[in-house]
């Protein structure tokens, strides 16, 4: 056994509705006080809302300040944020061994009111190819300011976004590919997101109250948060121990009901942290005080062993931030290890979920030693990661380059379906509707849901469908990482429209649902049972090379024997999907 590669946070800060930088926003928390507040219709709704917005005053006189006053909303406060964690640190991301991530759901997303057409007998996309609606461009936008030698990377994964992200840059600093890693998580509020959650009838008239008898639903919020993870650091700084990624391959909006696929995450979290439920000093959950959400939380907490671990959720002081949420939420985490003080979930009172689980309402000092974050999304997706104070105990897994093995490959193209180079289908339909559809019935299927799919999820889901048709792997097995240019944007865009033509209340959650590119794992980790990893990157073009890798490196940890990796892409009627199947043939001695 190696000794233990400990990866350290070593810089942090955010900006939410609480404020700017660390000390407001945990002045704020500790006086119990929420950002949320009840927004004018017509700012991110067509009716008043409840919402924990950033101040945009500051943010404007900070921008000035800064000189970025040619960047989006978004944008700025990605570069204050990482701003700051380089005067912290002294971190050059010009340095080849320091990489930055980004971790969001929609970006720029606000920019395609002004982009799409409100009229479905026009074009609906007009986005110019460089657009910063396009997430990939935006992280270049971000790169060049910063001068950074490596490609941002996008990670989309809904709301385990940040989650998500900061589990791939531990593994990528383990692997060797870098030796530091700035990790950044952003989400802002608009009428496309705040409809969407309307048309779902998830937001509450009040402040969110997670895990309340009373509770009735989520309160939105917007934040921006960066941390940086390396080697090195000293006897204050937290340590990421642990992290794992899983799917509940049961519903692409809905949560499990029986919380089996967060219970995974944890348990394969705390395995690769080397804890156990005595170390564990406290639980972040995801915690959106929507009904199903919670009852799942306290389910999988009970699956994992935990129930008698505080738990908390922090969203009712800032609301529920997507993409950030996971970020700004790990550093409230740090904060509360290093102060010795559990944040109370402001404004609990009674517990309403079926699985016993201990909330306080009120703040508690207490010796910490390690806690747990979790988060869950649309896709049935989950993540959790252990932090600790203290050094790893857990076991090093070497790393090579020679991990797995391809066995079989899917190319579709307009008109063609490629297995491992030979054509097994073609058409003389290259437009995708038909196209597609001639495809999935040679597959032989019939499940009438894929014609409910958006187109996204279509291709993917005929791609996997043809490149595992065979396959027969426990759901724990295998794992999925895909990556495209567009995102979800051809589904964004057909939501825009309907709100710009109609106004927010007729958007559609099952035309929203999709605006996600994620979700095309959920599609396919629901037909081919799959609970292990599945990560979405978003990047200029298809890199095999960057997704073989990483699916070596979680291959590696020996929780996978086969790993789906891949390029699905569509956009404007034009598509390409190029699917692999990855074996894993290493012993892993620990």
């Amino acid at each position: 056994m190696e000794h233990p590669l400990n990866i350290y946070i070593t810089a942090h800060t955010l900006i939410s509705s609480l404020g700017f930088g660390m000390q407001e926003n945990i002045e704020a928390i500790h006086a119990y006080r929420s950002g949320i507040r009840m927004q004018e219709a017509g700012r991110i709704s067509d009716t008043p809302i409840l919402a924990g917005m950033i101040d945009s005053a500051e943010l404007k006189k900070r921008a000035e300040q800064r000189q970025i006053t040619d960047y989006t909303r978004m944008e700025q406060l990605f570069i204050l944020t990482i701003q700051e964690v380089i005067a912290q640190s002294g971190v050059d991301l010009r340095e080849p061994e320091c990489a930055l991530l980004l971790s969001t759901t929609k970006g720029n997303v606000e920019l395609l009111s002004e982009l799409v057409c409100s009229d479905e007998s026009e074009n609906l996309h007009q986005i110019p190819a460089a657009s910063p609606a396009f997430l990939w461009k935006m992280a270049e936008r971000i790169g060049e300011f910063f001068e950074a030698n490596n490609q941002v990377e996008v990670i989309s994964n809904a709301c385990i976004s940040g989650v998500s992200a900061l589990i791939v840059a531990k593994r990528w600093i383990e692997s060797g590919r870098y030796k530091r890693v700035i990790v950044a998580g952003g989400d802002i509020l608009s009428h496309f997101i705040t409809s969407g959650f309307l048309s779902f009838r998830s937001v509450s008239a009040q402040r969110c109250r997670p895990y309340d008898i009373q509770r009735d639903g989520l309160s939105l919020g917007e934040a921006c948060g960066a941390v940086l993870l390396e080697t090195q650091g000293s006897g204050s700084d937290i340590i990421l121990s642990g992290g794992a990624i899983s799917n509940d391959a049961n519903h692409i909006s809905g949560p499990s009901r029986t919380g089996d696929g967060l219970a995974l995450a944890i348990n394969q979290a705390m395995e690769e942290a080397g804890v156990v439920s005595e170390n564990i000093s406290f639980i972040n959950a995801h915690g959106t005080a929507t009904v199903y959400n919670d009852e799942m939380e306290s389910k999988a907490i009970h699956l994992a062993g935990l129930s008698t671990v505080p738990v908390n959720s922090l969203k009712p002081y800032f609301g529920h931030t997507l993409g950030a949420s996971g970020i700004i939420e790990t550093i409230f985490c740090i904060e509360q290890l290093k102060e010795n003080l559990f944040y109370g979930t402001l404004g609990y009172e009674t517990l309403g979920v079926p699985m016993p689980v201990t909330v306080y309402g009120t703040h508690q000092p207490m010796k910490m030693e390690c806690c747990i974050k979790t988060a869950s999304g649309f896709g049935g997706c989950n993540a959790a990661l252990v932090l600790s104070r203290l050094v790893s105990h857990r076991k090093l897994i070497s790393f090579g380059k020679a991990l797995s093995e391809s066995a079989n490959r899917i190319a579709i193209r307009p008109g063609v379906v490629e297995f491992n180079g030979t054509t097994i289908f073609s058409s003389s339909e290259t437009a995708f509707a038909p196209f597609i559809r001639e495809a999935y019935k040679n597959l032989g299927e019939n499940n009438m849901k894929f014609y409910k799919m958006d187109n996204l999820c279509k291709l993917g889901y005929v791609a996997a469908g043809y490149l595992l048709k065979d396959v027969n792997y426990q759901p724990e097995e295998i794992g999925i990482i895909l990556a495209n240019a567009s995102s979800s944007l051809d589904t964004d865009c057909k939501h825009q429209a309907i709100i710009s033509k109609e106004g927010d209340k007729d958007a559609s959650p099952a035309v929203f649902v999709y605006t996600l590119p994620n979700v095309v794992l959920g599609e396919i980790c629901i037909r081919h049972k799959i609970k292990g990893e599945n990560t979405f990157f978003v990047c200029p073009h298809y890199d095999s090379g960057l997704l073989e890798d990483y699916a070596r490196i979680v291959m590696s940890k020996g929780k996978l024997r086969t790993c789906v990796i891949g390029w699905c892409e569509l956009m404007d009627g034009q598509y390409q999907a190029e699917f692999k199947q990855l074996n894993n043939r290493t012993t892993i001695y620990g």
